[in-house]
């Protein structure tokens, strides 16, 4: 009987790991996808992006372009309270799903998307500056539908952000 269990718990755990493989697999197909289409746009597009780097990697999948020098230097943690105004589009398409207008909000950073927090503090934006992120879908919203923004499964976003405030 428990060698019968064991087994039954071996089969499992090895079944387990089958998943959890395929899982990953899955993640770094569409890594690859997103990025080439990210490289694919900005050579399009003539834009002159640079990659988020962490550390020595740059697997990131988030690009920036600063489009206007602010004025004054700030600097950003994740704890930060942010007041910005932006706008973000699905990279590609100019029909935007989120915006901000006379109202701008404030997000603490390490509450934001792991694009926009990799993307705030490496393109070292400053108030009154504004920046522009192309967004690779695992540091949005990834394999998910947010169906609450009109967005599908693995969107690659592009926001311009304007920063107002930082307050530390």
């Amino acid at each position: 009987m428990i060698r019968v269990l064991i087994t039954c718990l071996c089969v499992l755990a090895i079944a387990g790991c089958k998943k959890s493989d395929d899982a990953i697999k899955k993640v770094q197909a569409q890594a690859k996808i997103d990025d080439q289409l990210i490289v694919d746009y900005i050579s399009k597009n003539n834009l002159q992006a640079t990659k988020v780097m962490i550390g020595n990697a740059d697997t990131t999948g988030v690009w920036f372009i600063n489009t206007q020098t602010g004025n004054e230097a700030a600097l950003i943690t994740n704890s930060s309270l942010l007041t910005v105004g932006y706008e973000g589009r699905v990279m590609g398409s100019s029909k935007v799903f989120t915006q901000t207008t006379n109202f701008h909000p404030s997000y603490r950073l390490g509450d934001m998307i792991k694009g926009w927090q990799y993307g705030l503090t490496k393109s070292q934006v400053k108030k009154g500056g504004k920046v522009r992120l192309l967004i690779a879908s695992r540091y949005a919203y990834g394999p998910y539908d947010q169906l609450s923004l009109g967005l599908q499964a693995n969107s690659i976003l592009d926001f311009d952000i304007e920063l107002f405030d930082v307050t530390n």
